[in-house]
């Protein structure tokens, strides 16, 4: 019983802390607006993993060679790293390759092939390095997916933020997506544009700016590592902290955005998260102590390690949750029985924090007010997939399991 006391204890003290520093996040200054400006004397790389992506890929090199691409043609290169496709998405890159300027297809085998997000990169960066003949200092690298899509205007406002900063090695975009056409997919848009966003613009303040993978760019000097890529399933907050740990400055940028693919499927959104979550353990493991002992701030080490525990967290906040929940109907059914004042206040706090949260949502995105109140219905159905989630990650990292799982989007489910 005692045990039982001091984890809903600790439940209620993640659960205030969160909801305090949720609300925090909105009091934070934003980062001034970047401006377009050409700059010649810049390069720019962007790396495209590819794993069996027949049904986008064709439209995401298209969409990237557009019109206005051409003002940027003899800067801006796309570099597709095919990591042993097996889907026809080969030979569609090898028909691309022959209509567009700058383009690049790095084609690799078995026995490094499909090791994952990071060895794919890792390969990429090593061709732009055997390649490149610009000052690595104005040479640029950015990391999009190949679901993704972000503006030849927006890959040059990033270009300006490198050249506002001689000091900068890596700058991370704002994340949104593409489409909203179920509640999961609402709801990952939901997260993205409004916490995830808040959390970086915080991170910002810091200074301990984190990758999100999609939309991540960096100075070609910040890389010089032999595969700076590393091995955690978080490749992306991985290498943004090792970055921070060698004192060198990373930014958040929120008005330069990239538009990915959400998950439409239950089951794809598990897999896709649990990876996530086994990606914040491999860096707790990896850089825990490393961050601990750093010349970070303290504020910088606290947030950072709480990212690396968030699934531990989560695990926690929500099971004695759930627990809050069971033993207030037991109140209201039960002679004699009366919950905790502070298990009714920890749901009502969490309540709070996602209504708040949803009117930013409605406010920032322009959603109708069905679809606002939708998002807050929903929200708890988003909460309680954490459960498996965090099951899985767990399991997978003590079994030593790290194997890439790609994820499944809807695009593809509908073609298939």
């Amino acid at each position: 019983m005692l045990i039982l006391k001091i984890i809903l204890g600790i439940s209620f003290f993640a659960t205030l802390f969160t909801f305090i520093l949720s609300i925090a996040t909105y009091f934070f200054p934003v980062r001034k607006s970047t401006p377009d400006k050409f700059l010649s004397d810049y390069k720019v790389y962007i790396l495209m993993p590819v794993l069996n992506e027949s049904s986008v890929i064709k439209d995401t090199v298209e969409h990237f060679f557009n019109n206005s691409y051409y003002s940027y043609k003899n800067n801006v290169h796309l570099i597709l790293i095919d990591d042993r496709s097996t889907d026809g998405s080969t030979d569609i890159l090898k028909t691309l390759n022959q209509r567009f300027h700058n383009f690049h297809v790095i084609k690799r085998r078995f026995p490094v092939a499909q090791h994952g997000k990071g060895e794919a990169l890792n390969a990429g960066i090593e061709f732009v390095k055997a390649n490149n003949q610009w000052d690595p200092d104005k040479t640029i690298i950015g990391v999009i997916d190949a679901d993704a899509s972000m503006s030849i205007v927006d890959i040059n406002k990033m270009v300006n933020v490198f050249d506002q900063d001689d000091d900068l090695a890596m700058a991370q975009s704002r994340v949104a997506m593409n489409r909203t056409n179920n509640w999961l997919e609402s709801l990952q848009d939901f997260e993205f544009v409004v916490p995830n966003s808040l959390l970086q613009n915080m991170r910002n303040f810091f200074g301990n700016a984190a990758g999100a993978g999609n939309g991540q760019f960096f100075r070609l000097t910040a890389l010089k590592k032999h595969n700076p890529w590393g091995s955690a399933l978080l490749e992306d907050f991985e290498i943004s902290t090792r970055i921070l740990l060698k004192n060198q400055k990373t930014t958040f940028v929120p008005d330069v955005m990239v538009y990915q693919e959400p998950v439409s499927k239950i089951k794809d959104f598990i897999k896709q998260r649990a990876r996530w979550a086994q990606g914040s353990l491999d860096c707790l493991f990896l850089l825990g102590r490393k961050t601990l002992t750093s010349n970070l701030s303290v504020w910088e080490k606290a947030e950072m390690l709480l990212f690396m525990c968030s699934t531990l967290l989560s695990l926690i906040i929500i099971l004695t949750n759930i627990f809050s929940i069971v033993a207030i109907i037991l109140g209201l059914t039960v002679v004699n029985y009366s919950a905790p004042w502070w298990m009714i206040s920890m749901l009502l706090l969490g309540l709070a924090l996602v209504i708040f949260s949803v009117i930013q949502y409605y406010r920032y995105i322009k959603i109708s007010v069905a679809q606002a109140v939708g998002c807050i219905l929903y929200f708890y159905v988003y909460m309680f997939l954490i459960i498996p989630i965090v099951m899985i990650a767990f399991t997978n990292f003590v079994t030593g399991r790290n194997h890439w799982e790609k994820t499944t989007h809807g695009l593809k489910e509908s073609e298939n």
